[in-house]
């Protein structure tokens, strides 16, 4: 083998080589702009607020400089705050529930009907979406109130005798923190609409048909929904605390009052730390959980 031909090998090794380095590279070119505006609204924000968790709030001043373990040691002594942790979970849970059963039945609904009503309903779903929370909280101070419409509503059917105020309790709380859910629409869409008449060829009633074709082709889009509604819920401050009683304390109220009240920014970082963190936590878990039953599907 002469020189010549050994110089062609290595110029036919490198050109395979290129395309490969530029295969592996590319996905990344392409995020850059993603990840540089993930990085400086979200990351370096992270960061900050990682350090100030550990500073110290000796005096009336918002922080000293320093570094203390006690903001986060004080989170297990606390029984404010577990006692918060244990309201926001449980609101968060219970919220999501109900918007990803109500998503659910809306988008299959919607996958059902025909085309020309598909546009109505999404623009109907989309109404309380196109206006601010604050505005959201105001139309339901007029909704639970008891003179609003709801007791009017149900002493005008002959329902109830007396009306009823429902405003500052854990349930108004519960129904402001529910959303319908669009990710579950798009899951449908993907979905032929054959395999029902197939499942019902083969003698399947319709509950069966749910249980054991519709839903399992719809399990992942659960499951973002989901994972978006209880990250949304348990972060959100301003509704549970606008349609809730006063003893409803979530972590957003107290970073609020840590932050804004008490003036301990160390306390409010490091329960928004947590707070941040256990998101972190059911978003990985959700994921692995999708994973795991998408390879077992598969």
């Amino acid at each position: 083998m002469n020189v010549r031909a050994v110089s062609e090998m290595e110029v036919q090794d490198g050109a395979r080589r290129a395309p490969r380095w530029r295969m592996r590279l590319t996905p990344w070119l392409l995020m850059a702009p993603a990840l540089s505006i993930a990085l400086a609204f979200f990351g370096l924000p992270i960061v900050f607020m990682t350090r100030m968790s550990f500073n110290e709030h000796i005096d009336q001043r918002f922080y000293v400089p320093g570094f203390t373990f006690d903001n986060y040691a004080a989170m297990l002594t606390d029984p404010t705050f577990s006692s918060a942790l244990w309201t926001t979970m449980r609101l968060a849970l219970i919220s999501s529930i109900v918007t990803v059963t109500i998503g659910y039945v809306f988008a299959m609904l919607v996958w059902l009907k025909p085309k020309r009503w598909r546009l109505l309903f999404i623009a109907l779903a989309l109404c309380p979406l196109l206006i601010s929370e604050i505005s959201i909280i105001f139309g339901w101070w007029m909704f639970f109130p008891k003179n609003g419409l709801l007791s009017y509503a149900l002493t005008s059917s002959g329902l109830i005798t007396d009306k009823i105020s429902l405003m500052y309790t854990e349930f108004a709380a519960f129904v402001g923190l529910s959303y319908v859910i669009f990710i579950l629409l798009s899951i449908f869409d993907g979905i032929d609409k054959k395999v029902l008449e197939a499942s019902a060829d083969l003698g399947a009633a319709p509950v069966r048909t749910f249980y054991e074709v519709l839903l399992p082709l719809t399990k992942g889009g659960v499951a973002a929904a989901f994972a978006q509604s209880f990250i949304w819920a348990i972060g959100t401050y301003a509704t549970p605390s606008a349609l809730g009683p006063d003893t409803l304390w979530t972590i957003g109220y107290l970073i609020q009052e840590q932050m804004l009240g008490k003036h301990n920014w160390p306390r409010a970082a490091a329960f928004s730390i947590v707070l941040t963190m256990g998101v972190a936590v059911v978003m990985v878990v959700i994921r692995m959980l999708t994973s795991k039953r998408t390879a077992l599907n598969g």
